[in-house]
């Protein structure tokens, strides 16, 4: 039908300018649609960046080795360029490159290897450090890697201090306070409540500390380490159980040895999007 009346006014002027003027409307009606929608994808991009940022910033600062080695695998992967982030990489491996223990070890890698994936070479001074003077043969080929990615120039270098992560850590737990008059929830929670927040649990507590403080998780899951696997072995370390909370993070105890049947925070990871099952 609509065939028939385009073919019964195309030879009319009128008919003309009314199929030409039409498709005029509809192919800008199309473009300002885009536009819309390109200017939204946009935006939404930029805001799920500095979340994300601000997100490893948080883990960086306030995890543990686990927590440092996840945010470091998700720079290297993601190839990222900002600086701000990258500072605090450089000086959380600054701190912690000396320090022992299987896991820190890896996540000291990683570090390093986020720092190389920058590009910047504002961080060869940083990983020349570590790579002359780490004590683990490990973290010593992955910075002596990782500088060799990044190149020469005269960018200022990063000097050690320039991220004062006890400021940082002070204010991601601030950023998570939600102002509240006591009308509306009353006075603080007192130990063994089971009603605190993870900004109160610190490594080194005992699983019965934590769930004293903020109570039963929602479920856990454990899983064996390679040490438990090593012969003659008789240390701690050999298995880990994840308390999942809800809408609040995971907390990873450790045991203290292969026959005490004692936990111990290792790390917290707050994470808002935590599922709270396996």
């Amino acid at each position: 039908m609509r065939i028939g009346i385009r073919k019964l006014i195309s030879g009319n002027p009128v008919g003309e300018f009314y199929i030409t003027y039409n498709q005029e409307v509809k192919m800008k009606a199309r473009f300002s649609l885009m536009a819309v929608l390109l200017t939204m994808f946009l935006a939404a991009t930029a805001c799920l960046a500095l979340t994300a940022g601000q997100r490893t910033i948080e883990m960086l600062v306030r995890g543990g080795p686990e927590s440092q080695r996840d945010a470091a695998q998700s720079i290297y992967n993601g190839i990222e360029r900002n600086t701000e982030v990258l500072d605090v990489v450089a000086e959380v491996l600054l701190q912690t490159f000396q320090r022992p223990g299987f896991v820190q070890v890896d996540a000291t890698a990683w570090l390093c290897k986020a720092l190389g994936s920058s590009g910047n070479e504002r961080y060869r001074g940083v990983l020349q450090q570590v790579a002359d003077k780490a004590s683990e043969r490990k973290v010593r080929k992955y910075a002596e890697q990782s500088l060799g990615m990044l190149p020469q120039g005269d960018a200022a270098p990063y000097i050690i201090g320039t991220v004062d992560l006890a400021k940082l850590r002070d204010g991601a737990i601030n950023a998570r306070e939600q102002p509240a008059t006591t009308a509306q929830t009353g006075p603080p929670p007192s130990k063994g409540t089971g009603n605190g927040s993870f900004d109160q649990i610190n490594q080194g507590m005992s699983m019965e500390e934590v769930y004293a403080l903020i109570g039963q998780p929602t479920a856990t899951t454990s899983r064996a380490t390679g040490k438990a696997w090593a012969p003659f072995y008789q240390g701690g370390d050999t298995a880990r159980t994840f308390a999942l909370y809800k809408g609040k993070g995971r907390i990873v105890f450790s045991n203290a040895s292969r026959y005490a049947p004692v936990w111990r925070v290792i790390d917290i990871v707050s994470d808002p999007s935590e599922s709270g099952y396996p």
